[in-house]
């Protein structure tokens, strides 16, 4: 070939070679194969970059046949263009919040002491695009490893955000706050992401199917669920109800209890991974490839846009996971503050803002799913993460406090012990049928609504202590309980 530029025009493709001291530079305006128009996630880009001749042209076959780059391809700028796009619509509109990262760095070590609830709010809010991009990094890192790791990764990456911010609580030994957000995230996947899959979708599908399969087995793993975290609260009522038995004593077998319970629940959740990708997968895979079917257009235009290289990937990832870090560890260090001096209910941040910022990518993620008619999928998404909160984070949490001597137990409140278990039935007795229509997501959503309002005026362990020493004996012995 020639020194000058050489000009080709092929399946959409606008494509140019030069050449500068023996080496090529390739820009490509890519257009998708098959002439597909793309948008958003698949917004095409111009970029450059330089190599040999054979690396352009393997490069090349791989943009046509829909493949990501080389392994260890890296470009800054096309990474940060393919990885701000995500994977979703819905999904890459969070981007749009990623300012409030680097505000809530630099708030934490101006203001903090000031006004310590906007370094609060722009922490909290820089998870979100932060979680964002681990999650697009993991799933494309995902798509280069073999099925069986791959499978493996996915599974673990819906849990990293509340992993980060459940550890950095634990060691900072807020275990109120962490038991509450615990079972604030299983409420929020139950209810309010469920409720919005339930009306979103049904607001553009008169009815949508789910498969009875899929609803089953949720159903199943979730009462097994709220049953292994509801029985320790109970085993310690019984125990503290009793008037020979010491309060040091109780709180002693309670917390061996939890320990137990938690290896027995991480057992579980292997068991039922194991289930769900090894013993069962072809059944699970017949059910995804039906709902992926459902929207083939949308899939057949993903199948082609530009991809990372596994390199970028992991760079990416690592960043992510980087700010995700740091706005967690900020947030959670204000969090004292917030409770102690702005009158925040410590119940309403644990059991209602904190589980929000945790997985609302795969939040957004799940909700475009139910919007194109994938219900089966997003409800899938919906019940496993909340069983993946219930089997695998929170024993993980109680035995990673037991050996950093962080003494965590399962002793939840009764008031959210109680929505959850009452979560559980509502959920699986609209699943019962296998439809979801508008007016059942309705309901869903009221419920969590109810919940929140309830949390929110909660009072802190303090101020009922407070309360408590302040109020004559008398009138305390003649209020009535509720």
């Amino acid at each position: 070939m020639s020194n000058s530029t050489e000009l080709r025009d092929m399946q959409g493709r606008n494509e140019s070679w030069q050449t500068r001291d023996g080496q090529y530079e390739y820009a490509s305006n890519y257009q998708g194969a098959g002439g597909f128009p793309l948008s958003d996630a698949e917004e095409s880009s111009t970029y450059y970059r330089s190599g040999s001749k054979q690396d352009f042209e393997d490069h090349e076959r791989r943009l046509s046949e829909g493949l990501p780059p080389p392994p260890y391809w890296f470009n800054p700028w096309t990474a940060a263009h393919i990885a701000l796009k995500s994977s979703s619509r819905l999904s890459s509109y969070s981007n749009v919040l990623f300012p409030a990262v680097p505000a809530g760095i630099v708030l934490w070590y101006t203001l903090r002491e000031q006004h310590p609830r906007l370094v609060f709010a722009f922490n909290f809010i820089g998870i979100v695009p932060a979680g964002n991009l681990l999650a697009f990094a993991s799933g494309e890192l995902g798509h280069k490893l073999p099925p069986t790791l791959a499978s493996y990764l996915e599974v673990l990456t819906g849990a990293f955000v509340e992993i980060i911010i459940t550890m950095i609580l634990l060691f900072e030994r807020q275990f109120s706050v962490v038991r509450d957000a615990l079972l604030g995230s299983m409420l929020a996947n139950l209810l309010l992401v469920t409720g919005m899959c339930f009306f979103a979708g049904g607001l553009k599908h008169r009815e949508q199917e789910v498969a009875e399969y899929v609803a089953e087995l949720s159903n199943a793993a979730l009462l097994i669920s709220a049953a292994g975290l509801v029985l320790p609260g109970v085993f310690f009522q019984s125990l503290d109800s009793r008037l020979d038995v010491t309060t040091d004593r109780v709180d002693r077998r309670f917390l061996q209890v939890s320990r137990v319970v938690s290896f027995w629940l991480l057992i579980s959740y292997i068991c039922f991974v194991v289930f769900q990708l090894k013993t069962h997968h072809s059944a699970f895979h017949q059910i995804i490839e039906k709902a992926e079917s459902q929207n083939h257009h949308k899939h057949q235009k993903h199948q082609y846009r530009k991809k990372l290289s596994v390199l970028e990937a992991i760079i990416v990832m690592l960043i992510g996971l980087t700010l995700v870090t740091f706005c967690a560890y900020f947030m959670v260090q204000i969090i004292p503050n917030i409770v102690e001096k702005q009158n925040v209910s410590e119940l309403f941040l644990g059991l209602i803002l904190v589980p929000v910022i945790e997985k609302a990518a795969e939040h957004l993620t799940t909700l475009s799913q139910a919007i194109n008619n994938q219900q089966t999928l997003a409800i899938s998404n919906c019940l496993g993460g909340t069983v993946q909160t219930a089997l695998l984070v929170t024993p993980l949490v109680v035995l990673v406090g037991w050996a950093a001597n962080r003494d965590m137990d399962l002793n939840f409140e009764f008031f959210v012990v109680f929505s959850l278990l009452l979560a559980v039935l509502i959920v699986g007795n609209f699943l019962r049928d296998g439809k979801t229509h508008w007016l059942e997501g309705l309901f869903l959503l009221m419920v969590y609504l109810v919940i929140a309002t309830a949390a929110y005026n909660y009072p802190n362990r303090e101020e009922l202590s407070v309360d408590a020493t302040e109020t004559p004996p008398t009138v305390r012995e003649t209020t009535p309980r509720l």
